[in-house]
């Protein structure tokens, strides 16, 4: 056991390794200005009547035409939707990595702080083994540099995780957002198929009509104009038409996470000293083949940040404390 979590079986192909983990306190509340970027880091699955693996089998069959012909010239769909007061965006991709090498990246929480941590939005990220319940702690804030004091910290427990040498799948948990929002989820799917795995991210959260309202604020202001992955048809000149709004702003976050396990897989076999600032560059580079949708600095200003954000979130390792700031501390951030 590693953290309260079971290794990868090395037994027989039909043997299963599953993990569930009881719930945690509700989270401290948040500040609206974050909310969207809060809100799209939630991961949910749909209940199927088929086995999972057998379901995300099914589902790589069904997208290869689109895997393999996209407007962007490498194997991966997105798609969202907005369903009463869900919000779900799903990323598929093939990737030319072997499922093995997917589970050891990720088998300790410490491998999940290094794939998040590469998001602009995360300032840095903590992990925690409560009495054999493993947790990690995000702290959120703006797309620039930010101390973790002057972010917010988002509390994730790790609910379940699947095992098979074909198959794996880990879910985190966070049951409070800002404003009532709540039922953040962050489910990582993999499968074994021919030249590598089929990876499935499925982000969700629930959100309310105050958060709604202030998604409406951001979405009219610094996300006016941004688009997502998916269509909605075509232009004049049969150019592809990207969905905008808050599917676009989840759409863009959920491919970001994607592009961040890409970063970790592809940095796997450096030292280990060297795989941080590998992993940096090469998360840069991957959302750079996708600028309309994913650029938002240059790349000095993105490793600058990112460095001394390292050194603030190793601090954090270290002490294993969790910052809350304070109510009136809050009210004076803004985007």
């Amino acid at each position: 056991m590693i953290n309260g979590r079971s290794q990868p079986s090395a037994a027989a192909p039909d043997s299963v390794t599953t993990s569930t983990y009881s719930n945690s306190s509700p989270l401290h509340p948040w500040l609206i200005p974050l909310l969207v970027a809060l809100a799209l880091f939630g991961l949910t699955g749909t209940a199927q009547a088929q086995s999972p693996q057998a379901a995300l089998r099914a589902e790589y069959q069904t997208l290869r035409p689109k895997l393999l012909h996209n407007a962007f010239g490498v194997p991966i769909y997105v798609q969202s939707r907005e369903q009463n007061d869900v919000l779900t965006a799903e990323v598929y991709g093939h990737v030319d990595y072997p499922l093995q090498r997917i589970e050891a990246a990720l088998v300790e929480p410490a491998g999940w702080c290094s794939l998040l941590a590469l998001n602009l939005n995360v300032k840095a990220c903590a992990h925690q083994d409560n009495a054999g319940q493993p947790s990690l702690t995000l702290y959120m804030g703006r797309k620039f540099y930010q101390p973790p004091e002057k972010a917010y910290p988002l509390r994730y427990r790790f609910q379940t995780r699947t095992s098979t040498p074909e198959y794996f799948e880990e879910t985190l948990f966070a049951p409070d957002g800002p404003l009532g929002t709540g039922d953040y989820r962050i489910t990582l799917q993999a499968v074994s198929v021919p030249g590598g795995a089929l990876i499935h991210i499925l982000s969700s959260y629930r959100s309310s009509a105050t958060s709604r309202l202030a998604t409406r604020i951001y979405l009219a202001t610094l996300g006016k104009g941004k688009i997502g992955f998916s269509t909605t048809g075509v232009d004049g000149n049969g150019k592809p038409r990207y969905v905008e709004g808050v599917r676009g702003a989840i759409e863009r976050n959920a491919m970001r996470h994607y592009l961040a396990l890409q970063a970790v897989l592809g940095t796997w076999t450096l030292p280990a000293k060297r795989r941080f600032e590998a992993s940096l560059q090469r998360w840069f580079a991957l959302t750079e083949h996708y600028q309309p949708q994913l650029h938002e600095m240059d790349q000095a200003e993105y490793l600058q940040a990112k460095r001394r954000e390292h050194l603030n979130q190793q601090q954090l390792q270290d002490a294993q404390t969790i910052q809350h700031p304070d109510d009136e501390h809050q009210a004076k951030l803004s985007l």
